[in-house]
């Protein structure tokens, strides 16, 4: 599902986290200034050199409608445009700075928990959390395409959708069940697999390292914030 977001050489999860973390708090507390957008601008450049492509393409683009459809709601309501381009900022600091969480595929997060030496058992759940919903959304796939092979329309605007006997019937309840039965196989695969929460030592068959290229990125981001926090209140 989110698989095509993932860069072909991703930074440390850790680098990525906290660059993502921090780029979120200096871009919301400075919002309001006009160097916000400069400051964007300068982090989907770095975002672009690391591989980041599609994910900051698609979260750039849908925050940024959202952030305009948002920030038209309240210039009609407040019968002003001098606060209109508040609401695009906010939406795009959230949808560039998620940007480096996106292409991080979860398994190296991970493999750098299990090397940090984090509890197996919240490590194993941060993974069937974050896989679960993948594989739901390829189940919904399948029962849409059994629905059409049947005959139904299943397009959102078809009134056919809405009837409770194609709704419930035919989707609500194939989905329960593909659920309750997706849940029990990964039981039985993690039980067969000699899984034990208790067990302190755990290998990393590929392990994550931090490198020069995940320090220069946390650097940069650094920079960037350091930037938009003391450069506006020198001008004035």
């Amino acid at each position: 599902m989110f698989d095509q977001f993932h860069a072909r050489r991703p930074v440390h999860p850790l680098a990525a986290l906290f660059c993502s973390l921090l780029g979120l708090a200096v871009g919301m507390i400075c919002a309001r200034t006009p160097l916000i957008f400069l400051y964007l601008v300068f982090l989907a450049a770095v975002y672009l050199g690391y591989g980041m492509y599609t994910a900051l393409l698609y979260t750039s683009i849908g925050m940024g409608i959202f952030g305009i459809v948002t920030g038209g709601i309240t210039a009609l309501l407040n019968g002003s445009l001098d606060r209109f381009w508040l609401s695009p900022a906010r939406c795009l600091v959230i949808g560039v700075c998620i940007v480096p969480l996106l292409s991080v595929p979860p398994a190296n997060l991970i493999r750098c928990l299990n090397q940090m030496r984090f509890p197996r058992a919240l490590t194993l759940g941060m993974l069937v959390t974050v896989r679960f919903l993948p594989a739901v959304y390829g189940e919904i796939s399948q029962i849409r395409a059994a629905m059409r092979t049947r005959g139904v329309d299943t397009r959102l605007n078809s009134p056919a959708w809405y009837r409770p006997s194609n709704l419930y019937r035919a989707f609500l309840i194939p989905l329960v069940m593909r659920t309750v039965n997706l849940s029990d196989t990964m039981a039985l695969s993690v039980e067969t697999r000699g899984f034990d929460p208790s067990e302190k030592e755990a290998t990393v068959f590929h392990p994550v390292f931090f490198t020069a290229r995940d320090g220069l990125f946390v650097a940069l981001t650094l920079l960037a914030a350091l930037a938009l926090l003391l450069i506006p209140p020198l001008v004035q």
